[in-house]
């Protein structure tokens, strides 16, 4: 292989390292500001995979439409469950999960902006899900189509300003692209530190 050849491909490799390290990059310096949808509850609105960027809104001002709302960032399921949210119905998510829905209602109770979420891809509102019969073969569930748990404003940490698709992929597999990526760097290094020569040779058959 040639001197120029060996240049280039050694070019070639740092410009991977240096575009994966900038994709990445912005998910260690913002990752308070930046969250990645993990499940179906939002779609079409919201998709696996998709990126979205946290901004801020005042309570007075968020929108509350079953179409229209602004989609809130939500804490986590904790508030749901201490107002007697069965965690089954959330696949038992952890309590630093974040929630992304859309606000449908809000209500103003002693100063305080209460809100009314729901997942698009959701048949009733957040809270709305109450197990009311359980059996060894069987349970029963009663769903209040028009109403759910309120949670306050204390609760929501932003709403959704900008939504990126696909994106999301590379903090969801942050780890893996982590870990490649450094281990090609290491392999770099070291066939430049001792200098190996990789020679391909075409093999002719006769």
């Amino acid at each position: 292989m040639s001197l120029k050849k060996t240049i280039i491909k050694k070019k070639g490799i740092l410009s991977v390292i240096i575009i994966c390290f900038i994709v990445l990059l912005p998910f260690l310096c913002f990752k308070n500001s930046l969250f990645v949808i993990m499940d179906k509850s939002m779609e079409p609105s919201l998709k696996i995979g998709d990126l979205v960027i946290k901004g801020e809104k005042s309570s007075e001002k968020i929108i509350a439409d079953d179409i229209n709302g602004d989609i809130l960032i939500i804490k986590g399921p904790e508030y749901y469950y201490r107002k007697g949210l069965n965690p089954i119905f959330w696949n038992n998510l952890n309590n630093n999960t974040i929630i992304i829905h859309r606000a449908i209602n809000k209500i103003l109770i002693n100063d305080t902006w209460l809100f009314l979420t729901k997942g698009d891809n959701n048949r009733a509102p957040d809270g709305a899900y109450e197990i009311i019969n359980e059996n060894n073969n069987s349970i029963t569930i009663q769903i209040n189509y028009t109403d759910g748990i309120y949670i306050p404003e204390s609760e929501i940490i932003g709403i959704v300003s900008i939504k990126i698709s696909f994106i999301g992929y590379f903090k969801i597999y942050f780890i893996h692209i982590l870990i490649t990526i450094i281990v090609i760097g290491i392999i770099v290094c070291i066939l430049h530190i001792l200098k190996y020569k990789i020679k391909i040779e075409k093999i002719s058959r006769s």
